[in-house]
């Protein structure tokens, strides 16, 4: 890219280009194996007239798909083990009724249930954590922002190395997450799939991409930079570099994508990466932008013209 960054264009890309976000659904079926702790809460009324009041009540139970939208459950009893009898609980019921609980799983019901032998007492694997994740997104299409939030949440704390798809499953976790607007939590999920991995440049570019929607420029460069110092030839990559150093000063456009300033530092380190001059994981599809004919000025030499999506929009 010219030093003479005069006339940048940072258009959006079209919103009938950019294809519909990852739905829930089809990581709730994919998966087919959810198994989790869920909790119910009702309101039960004590005493009559000017002496009543009521408390919340909350009950836990043992959940397990049985098919893409049936469910049965039993009551977990005060040993952390499920008992009684098996209720049916179809799919729409369980959104709408039932919060999961997946630190209370992880941390007392697993455990008692290996200790006591049942059959149902094994780690989360990739095929339950899977459907759990798809619930999660559910529930931020539906609105549910503060129970997507935290079921991401605690996915992301659950340990395992998931029979070596750690890095695959956390990756496709948040390109999926940043895809449906939930950008902090998918910058969460990209930096737990580099806890399996660290000679990816796409994952680095996938992580830096999320610091650049998430307004952490400082996230954005330090990714970019492991990124090209692994491949120097990721196109993507220099496209990012080049979109920085673009924005530098550029107070219009800064402003027109409610982008905060990029920091001298930052802009300063990509353009001295841009100076310098095996792919394991996929890319965040749908770049941030294109590389297309342009001008610096009337007259002028041609130069790169950058066409960045408006911030908080999709591909």
């Amino acid at each position: 890219m010219s030093d003479d960054l005069s006339f940048l264009d940072l258009g959006s890309i079209p919103d009938g280009d950019a294809p519909q976000p990852p739905s829930g659904w089809k990581y709730l079926t994919r998966g087919g194996a959810l198994k989790c702790v869920f909790s119910t809460t009702v309101s039960v009324k004590m005493g009559m007239g000017a002496s009543a009041s009521s408390h919340m009540n909350q009950t836990f139970w043992f959940i397990r798909q049985v098919s893409n939208d049936m469910f049965e459950g039993q009551l977990i009893n005060n040993r952390h083990l499920p008992a009684g009898e098996v209720e049916t609980i179809p799919l729409e019921i369980l959104i709408h009724n039932y919060v999961p609980e997946i630190a209370y799983y992880v941390g007392l019901v697993l455990p008692a249930m290996k200790e006591q032998g049942l059959s149902d007492g094994t780690d989360l694997d990739e095929h339950n954590l899977t459907s759990l994740f798809g619930l999660g997104l559910i529930y931020a299409t539906r609105n549910q922002m503060k129970l997507a939030q935290s079921v991401i949440s605690e996915i992301v704390e659950v340990q395992g190395d998931f029979a070596g798809r750690g890095q695959f499953l956390f990756n496709e976790f948040g390109i999926a997450l940043r895809k449906n607007g939930l950008v902090p939590e998918a910058v969460e999920c990209f930096r737990r799939a580099s806890e399996f991995v660290h000679d990816d440049e796409n994952l680095y570019y996938n992580l830096a991409r999320a610091c650049y929607e998430n307004d952490d420029w400082h996230g954005c460069i330090e990714n970019l930079v492991q990124s090209h110092r692994l491949n120097p030839r990721l196109e993507v990559t220099r496209n990012l570099l080049e979109v920085v150093v673009g924005l530098e000063e550029n107070e219009y456009r800064l402003s027109q994508y409610g982008k905060p300033p990029v920091p001298p530092d930052v802009a300063s380190r990509a353009r001295e990466v841009l100076a310098s001059d095996t792919v394991k994981l996929p890319l965040d599809e749908g770049p941030v932008m294109r590389i297309e004919p342009g001008r610096a000025r009337s007259g002028g030499p041609p130069v790169g013209t950058v066409h960045v999506k408006r911030h908080g929009s999709d591909e």
